[in-house]
């Protein structure tokens, strides 16, 4: 197994016990390993080494930028992305974020199950998505009560998807 794969999985490990406990992905760690990914690739490298890890940074944070901006996840997710990905390249975030998504959705279908709120998010859902089929401006009819907010540590399907990416490889 190659060191990059098993710094990641250190990083990635940490993480997702941290966000599970915490609800939280720490800076120092996110920091620090997007840091020496690039310190390390260009020293292996050169200036290519230096630009492929700085590629796979910017496909992770692109990635999950937008979930992020519609307050889908948090900051520290987004940055552990990129910090995974300045370790394993661009081509390998992209296919381990297949695996992330399937991991993610489980979870998060999980969640809402057991928050007791399905019925509610599904009832907003099919509104949402009648008004896009009839292209209708989209304006949600939000249930009298607000949703209960349900919190998902995605540090741990981030985690699940890079480890199932390295295990079984791509999804396509």
């Amino acid at each position: 197994m190659s060191p990059e794969i098993v710094i990641a999985s250190a990083v990635l490990g940490i993480a997702a016990i941290i966000d599970w406990k915490e609800h939280r992905v720490p800076n120092w760690l996110t920091f620090s390993a997007w840091g020496l990914a690039v310190i390390y690739h260009t020293a292996h490298l050169g200036f290519a080494g230096f630009v492929s890890s700085l590629a796979g940074a910017v496909v992770g944070l692109t990635l999950l930028i937008v979930p992020y901006a519609l307050s889908g996840m948090g900051a520290g997710d987004v940055k552990l992305m990129a910090a995974v990905g300045a370790w394993v390249g661009a081509a390998a975030t992209i296919h381990a974020f297949l695996w992330i998504a399937v991991f993610g959705g489980v979870m998060g279908l999980y969640s809402i199950l057991r928050s007791g709120e399905f019925a509610a998010r599904l009832g907003i859902l099919s509104h949402a998505a009648m008004n896009l089929l009839k292209f209708r401006r989209l304006d949600l009819d939000l249930p009298d009560h607000a949703p209960v907010r349900i919190l998902l540590p995605y540090g741990v399907p981030i985690a699940i998807g890079f480890y199932a990416y390295f295990v079984f490889g791509g999804l396509i």
